[in-house]
């Protein structure tokens, strides 16, 4: 929003860019989540000492796999935005962004770990209110470094990547300096160094989340498949989608909080053993997910006059579409939103994370991918009825999970298996 008065270029270039970042930022979500996983259980188990070592051996994996994309994004950002268009202003534009975002992920790994962490132990009104604070800098350091003022000149897109880059900097700065302050049982200290060598926790968790990571990566890569295809149709039909991501992401975004509370709940209960709660916990979020979907889906069409407003300097035709794909993108994403607590809220609460890849790719590299393909280079449907034939992914996926939740095989105390494997391998 913050860059639509530049045009549908600035749109098509930081949309892409996103969705670029997007992938490295969803496969490190994964990593984060299964701390959310753990920390859920453990403070079920009353084990909340035994969360920090699991924090450090997840930092150490999260730097080793940002590390070498970071590199590649400096090498190869023109070849990975060309991709997605081809477009030669909207390819150097989106390198010299990813350039500046794409470091400060680091930050946002930090950020996520102990959020996670924190929710894990049902403690997340600290998480939002920092939460709130950067995103205030962020969108204040959007308006003075994109469009200039006391003593700055006007940057445009790198200012927004810029403004990315210290929010998120801060942001981190704000949370590891707070935990560290209160010695909070999440902030690690210098009695968990033997831990840290213990092979068989090292090798519990990374069973436990590459396949996390690899369903959260499969799942990213897939939507910037979609946005290649997007973008390669025209610059037009790249900058609606461009536009129409932030607005599905105000729901997506709203739903990730509403999984994440699934997902301790339940956590908490399996930690219990407390199968039947945790069971009717689950059941109870995945009938309300995407009915309360679909009233927030109707108050955003009622506001869609005021949604556009940022947009007033498009070009009109680009309008006109994005006013098409406005309901569709609304209401589209009510199974998207059972899908996602369905899958993060639910079966990852119970370490079902393998099911959840295997889903998650039968349905959009199976299913909604190659239809997309077909729909848009060989049949050459318009925009509205490609994006349309994208939800075939999801049609699919949300049988598939309703059969797996049913099946109750992810109702398991994971806490019991981490220290058993420790155990053994100690043996």
């Amino acid at each position: 929003m913050m860059v639509g008065h530049l045009g549908d270029t600035a749109v098509a270039s930081v949309g892409l860019g996103n969705r670029i970042q997007f992938v490295v930022l969803i496969i490190l979500s994964g990593l984060a989540t299964g701390v959310g996983v753990l920390s859920a259980q453990y403070f079920g188990a009353g084990k909340s000492a035994r969360i920090s070592p699991v924090i450090i051996k997840t930092l150490a994996i999260g730097a080793g796999v940002l590390l070498p994309v970071v590199l590649l994004t400096f090498a190869f950002g023109d070849l990975i935005v060309g991709l997605g268009t081809t477009d030669q202003v909207i390819i150097n534009t989106g390198k010299a962004y990813l350039w500046v975002t794409m470091p400060s992920l680091a930050f946002v790994v930090v950020v996520m770990v102990f959020e996670n962490a924190l929710r894990g132990l049902g403690q997340v009104k600290f998480s939002m209110a920092l939460g709130m604070i950067a995103i205030v800098i962020n969108i204040a350091l959007n308006y003075w470094l994109i469009n200039g003022g006391v003593g700055v000149d006007a940057m445009g897109v790198a200012g927004a990547a810029w403004a990315t880059f210290i929010a998120r900097g801060i942001h981190a700065a704000l949370i590891v300096f707070w935990l560290y302050k209160r010695k909070h049982v999440v902030f690690p200290n210098r009695s968990i160094g033997n831990e840290f060598y213990d092979k068989g926790q090292w090798v519990y968790l990374i069973k436990l989340v590459w396949p996390m990571m690899l369903s959260f990566g499969v799942w990213s890569l897939g939507t910037f498949v979609y946005q290649l295809i997007y973008g390669r149709i025209g610059t037009q039909e790249l900058a609606v989608m461009s536009l129409m991501a932030p607005l599905e992401g105000l729901l997506i975004a709203f739903f990730f909080g509403f999984a994440s509370a699934c997902s301790i709940m339940v956590g908490q209960r399996l930690g219990q053993d407390a199968f039947s709660s945790a069971w009717s916990v689950a059941r109870g979020f995945a009938i309300s997910a995407p009915i309360v979907t679909f009233f927030l889906g109707l108050l955003m069409w009622s506001l869609e006059s005021f949604v556009f407003m940022p947009y007033d300097n498009l070009d009109e035709d680009t309008l006109a579409v994005a006013h098409d794909m406005f309901m569709l993108i609304t209401f589209g994403t009510c199974i998207k939103v059972f899908n996602m607590t369905a899958s993060m809220g639910i079966l990852r609460a119970g370490g079902d994370n393998k099911h959840c890849l295997l889903i998650d790719f039968s349905g959009m590299w199976i299913i909604g991918i190659p239809l997309t393909f077909t729909a848009a280079f060989y049949f050459g449907l318009p925009i509205y009825s490609v994006v349309l034939i994208t939800y075939s992914e999801e049609v699919v996926k949300s049988v598939l999970f309703v059969y797996r939740l049913k099946a109750k095989y992810w109702l398991r105390n994971l806490t019991v298996d981490i220290t058993s494997a420790a155990s053994n391998q100690s043996n």
